[in-house]
């Protein structure tokens, strides 16, 4: 659950632990995290003004064996106009996280682009 000042918005994030925050001209970046030994995922939210989730990424590769995702966050870094999210391992690799327009079937919409790189 989303907190503001100590106060319940009535939002839930995917994760069970807020990681870092960013503010952008599009809103909010939030990175939570499940920390958890089995399932380690890292989710990017973003956020409108109005903290309405406008976009979400899950960031991992895709393993059958759960089946889960793994990626587990252990810094960030802004390059230019995005962030920057070095997993773990080296087989993690790094993510670039970007808010940018998205298209869609109503035109284009304020959204995120991931892209992997290899450590």
């Amino acid at each position: 659950m989303l907190l503001v000042d100590g106060r319940p918005t009535g939002i839930a994030l995917e994760g069970l632990q807020l990681v870092d925050q960013f503010e952008t001209g599009s809103g909010y970046l939030l990175v939570t995290d499940y920390n958890d030994p089995w399932e380690e995922q890292t989710v990017v939210s973003l956020l409108d003004a109005d903290l309405k989730q406008v976009a979400k990424k899950r960031l991992g590769k895709f393993l059958y064996v759960f089946p889960s995702r793994t990626f587990s966050v252990k810094s960030i870094d802004i390059e230019g106009g995005a962030l920057v999210l070095q997993g773990s391992s080296a087989e993690e690799g790094r993510y670039r996280v970007e808010v940018t327009n998205v298209p869609g079937w109503l035109g284009a919409r304020v959204g995120l682009r991931t892209t992997w790189h290899q450590s």
